[in-house]
């Protein structure tokens, strides 16, 4: 099959109804799609991709990740994407022995302080706005469940939130009374009166808004804030969950609320969340 402009469209489309049919999320189409274009892009039109031998595919990501410096994560993700490539659109399984996902190192997320938070959170005048980061940094929630999140699922009476997750489980977490305040103000404001359907929706009034236009505004943050270049939208996530540690929650709570399939990955948040002044170490004298 050549590497045509048209066999390209057709291959990536093919990728992005086959992660929906397995309730992949849109963040999820959109990094794969970024690596496969980057990869088919490398060859030219009159190559035979489906040919390609492992060897050749190492050696592109020897050239185009490793000796460029990419972190693993992207390099993981990339052959992850490639290897998706090959399976959906040429019934073809790569030698995973050849091509290995690579070991990440464990970095312990960066957090945002809450005097920054609050500081962003009056200053900014747009309500939708205000809502992403009140939902990501007093719920724990992730882009795309903010963007999906829908009317049905707010129970403010109960101070609750239920959330359609990564693999499409449901889950509830919390949802504190500065987050009800702005979300019941944005609903009068957008003169939203229905109780079912999408919270945040796009133009074209069809669907949930992108969540790629909630990452692009926190990017803009970013610049007028002069944020450290390790923060992101997720960020407020961490930030979440450290502080709720931070202020005596339950860790099994946590993983509950975060949508956590193991605790192992909810634990690293003790890391951050310990407070090295309340302990004494070791005695030397």
């Amino acid at each position: 099959m050549k590497n045509t402009e048209k066999n390209k469209i057709k291959w990536v489309e093919k990728v992005r109804y086959t992660l929906e049919l397995g309730g992949k999320s849109d963040s999820t189409f959109i990094n794969y799609k970024s690596h496969i274009t980057r990869f088919l892009n490398y060859y030219d039109d009159n190559i035979e991709i489906n040919k390609l031998c492992e060897d050749e595919i190492v050696n592109y990501f020897r050239k185009q990740y490793i000796d460029l410096g990419r972190c693993s994560t992207s390099l993981n993700v990339g052959i992850c994407s490639v290897r998706f490539l090959y399976s959906v659109c040429f019934n073809r399984q790569l030698n995973r022995d050849i091509l290995p996902s690579t070991k990440l190192k464990r970095k312990i997320p960066t957090i945002i302080s809450k005097q920054l938070f609050l500081k962003i959170i009056n200053e900014e005048t747009c309500l939708k706005y205000k809502c992403f980061l009140l939902l990501a940094f007093c719920s724990g929630l992730r882009v795309d469940e903010i963007a999906k999140l829908r009317i049905e699922n707010i129970f403010p009476n109960e101070h609750k939130l239920k959330v359609l997750g990564k693999g499409n489980k449901e889950r509830y977490t919390i949802l504190p009374d500065i987050t009800i305040k702005f979300l019941r103000m944005y609903c009068k404001q957008e003169h939203i009166t229905n109780k079912h359907g999408y919270l945040f929706i796009s133009h074209n009034k069809n669907s949930h808004i992108n969540s790629k236009s909630i990452i692009n505004y926190f990017s803009t943050l970013k610049v007028a804030y002069n944020l450290d270049k390790n923060i992101s939208f997720h960020t407020l996530r961490h930030s979440f969950a450290t502080y709720y540690l931070t202020n005596g929650g339950n860790i099994i709570t946590l993983k509950s609320m975060l949508g956590h399939s193991h605790l192992n990955t909810t634990n690293i948040y003790l890391h951050i969340a310990q407070n090295f002044n309340e302990l004494e170490g070791i005695k030397y004298v």
